[in-house]
């Protein structure tokens, strides 16, 4: 959960997170909260983007690892962050690789509910690319929807937003 100090609004909570779980680690400052508060309040102020999805997209073709155990193999296949009933993102935005074990655990989970719910793992354990992509996704839908200043409590929240926003439509 984001600290008081942040806001509880969609472009807010995905700032945050963006913050924490992609760029942080990134960086080296893995859990440095002066460094997530800073990075966040860059994102928030229009200094730094959220990065294009060219270069998690490279590192798909580069790696022949699962995306979410990191297990080596041959016989990866691709499947979606955000399942398409969720919020209907398609396209190599929304892929990643996935041994036949992670894909078949995953199936149509939001990766949020799956990762946390499911698995029963940390939501900040959450692998940097698979997370990556989910908050690029929900930026850009919430972005197109004209939502980002809705109000959201929590990272697994912000596709349930957008669920109730495709049935005002």
């Amino acid at each position: 959960m984001p600290p008081p100090s942040i806001p509880r609004k969609v472009e807010d909570i995905i700032f945050y997170y963006y913050a924490k779980l992609v760029i942080a680690p990134s960086a080296g400052f893995h859990m440095n909260y002066q460094f997530i508060l800073y990075t966040y309040s860059r994102l928030k102020n229009g200094e730094i983007h959220i990065s294009d999805y060219e270069r998690e997209l490279m590192s798909l073709t580069e790696e022949q690892k699962c995306a979410f155990c990191r297990t080596s193999n041959d016989k990866l296949e691709a499947i979606h962050v955000v399942p398409k009933i969720i919020a209907k993102t398609i396209g190599m935005q929304n892929l990643v690789l996935a041994c036949k074990n992670c894909a078949d655990s995953k199936g149509e989970k939001d990766l949020i509910e799956w990762w946390c719910e499911h698995l029963g793992k940390e939501r900040d354990e959450i692998p940097r690319l698979p997370i990556g992509l989910y908050l690029k996704n929900a930026y850009e839908f919430h972005k197109i929807n004209f939502s980002l200043k809705k109000p959201c409590q929590s990272l697994g929240k912000l596709f349930l937003i957008s669920q109730e926003n495709n049935n005002g439509f």
